[in-house]
């Protein structure tokens, strides 16, 4: 049985009427009036644009060329001219004369292609494959032959891959190809994740609209204050009318919201490009859809040398903190008895795995509300408190007080292992961006304060995080 993907967008504020029960008439009446507006745009593009402009397309025009390690060489060629994958290699080495491309076919299979000084050749571990994406379909299968037509698939793939690997992610999370995009010189971003995203893909200044909840880098905010980056509606709520009025050349999306998802297909029969990022569940998601946001704007390179941040990162943090293995770990979105907690299928959940603890709630999925008696039932010995509005760094001795009696009766508490991440952090954390080395780092003070006797972490951590970093510091500069 499929199991349900969780939606990780628990920090948005839900507005509410003034009596906390639910939407005023107001509310219903803007939706309504929203939804139509909507409804009347997507007719009117598509009677003009139809279904079968180049944004609505499943493929690309081209052929791609991934050597592993979220290296890949995308080119574009016309395939009504030539759509067999082996000579468009020659195309390949033609466009890619600056990195000197070039490859060796022997008895028919290719067997050694060297690029940017680097020759990759067929050994016992790793060999050259052709590799094809159906349309509509996720994953790489691979060919049996060469003799395929390129303009019969979404993507097809020249990969080196080590026996039982697959290439590199080639579409995103509405199975569209990423490749054959121009560059873009005009950005919307429908989430913070996005917007972060575009940001460690080096294309920040190209941003002009993003959500309300995007604030990070720092230009976003200044952009949005002084007029030049517009709000194109809320997280849960983009605006096509706010969207179209920016004239974007791209637009990111962002797949835990299922209205982003239904905003990129309206956009595409608009002939609006538009990629949709996967639902951060995990590390390797979350490094994904840094490379997918490279790859669709052509900053591949920006988004590699990102990703090889990360992943020094997540290995040295990983080896300062090795002396809490098996710590029993609960990350909560407030002090409430009855908390929302990160389960299963949260990267909260990866990294607690990733730095040696044990996620006492990974039995339930996504995130999730749990009772105050299944919180002294799971008796944490480590309590981390996400939060970044409720409470102030300054808070912490004010939440402490009001902790109900089964958080007492927690060893967390007993032991006084309960941490607050406010403010900057708390917003940080509950977003599923490349910044999760920096709450990783933060949290493995708090999961194994043993290994940072030199800089303890206090209880409550806010703006002031990046004081505490060390290995993360400077990774989104």
């Amino acid at each position: 049985m499929e199991r349900s993907r969780m939606v990780d967008n628990s920090w948005i504020k839900t507005d509410r009427a003034s009596n906390g029960s639910g939407p005023t008439n107001a509310t219903r009446t803007k939706v309504i009036l929203t939804l139509a507006i909507i409804v009347i745009c997507f007719i009117a593009t598509v009677a003009c644009n139809g279904l079968g402009s180049n944004a609505t397309q499943y493929k690309s025009e081209g052929i791609l060329v991934d050597f592993g390690d979220y290296n890949t060489a995308w080119t574009n060629a016309d395939l009504n001219k030539d759509d067999d994958p082996v000579s468009l290699l020659d195309a390949v080495k033609a466009e890619h004369m600056s990195a000197s491309f070039d490859y060796v076919i022997t008895d028919g299979k290719l067997t050694s292609v060297s690029y940017s000084g680097t020759v990759y050749a067929n050994d016992a571990d790793h060999s050259w494959d052709l590799w094809y994406i159906q349309e509509k379909e996720f994953d790489a299968v691979k060919s049996g032959t060469y003799s395929i037509k390129v303009s019969d698939y979404s993507v097809v793939i020249w990969a080196y891959t080590s026996t039982g690997d697959k290439p590199m992610p080639a579409v995103d999370a509405t199975a569209t190809s990423i490749y054959g995009y121009a560059e873009p010189e005009r950005i919307v971003s429908l989430s913070p994740v996005c917007t972060e995203n575009v940001n460690a893909a080096l294309a920040i200044q190209k941003v002009v609209g993003t959500d309300s909840y995007s604030n990070y880098p720092q230009y976003i905010d200044e952009g949005h204050k002084d007029g030049s980056i517009s709000i194109v509606g809320s997280y849960t709520d983009p605006s096509y009318e706010a969207i179209m009025n920016t004239t974007p050349d791209m637009v990111y999306c962002d797949a835990s919201t299922y209205n982003d998802v239904q905003m990129a297909g309206m956009l595409r029969a608009s002939n609006v490009n538009a990629v949709v990022l996967y639902n951060g569940e995990d590390i390797n998601t979350i490094i994904k859809n840094v490379f997918i946001t490279g790859a669709s704007m052509g900053h591949t390179l920006a988004a590699q040398a990102y990703i090889l941040k990360l992943n020094y990162s997540v290995e040295e943090i990983k080896k300062t903190v090795n002396g809490q293995d098996g710590r029993r770990v609960m990350l909560t979105l407030s002090n409430d008895p009855s908390p929302w907690i990160a389960g299963n299928y949260t990267y909260i959940n990866d990294l607690i795995g990733n730095l040696g603890g044990e996620n006492v709630f990974a039995d339930v999925p996504g995130w999730t509300n749990v009772t105050a008696e299944s919180v002294a039932q799971k008796n944490p010995d480590c309590i981390i408190v996400l939060d970044s509005y409720k409470y102030g760094a300054d808070k912490y001795d004010e939440m402490m007080k009001i902790l109900s009696n089964e958080w007492k009766s927690t060893d967390a508490y007993k032991n006084g292992d309960i941490y607050l991440f406010a403010e900057g952090l708390g917003e940080m954390g509950s977003r599923a961006g490349p910044r999760f080395v920096q709450l990783m780092e933060i949290m493995g003070m708090a999961i194994d304060p043993g290994a940072y006797r030199e800089k303890p972490l206090p209880k409550a951590v806010g703006d002031d995080y990046t004081d505490y970093l060390d290995i993360t510091k400077r990774i989104s500069e």
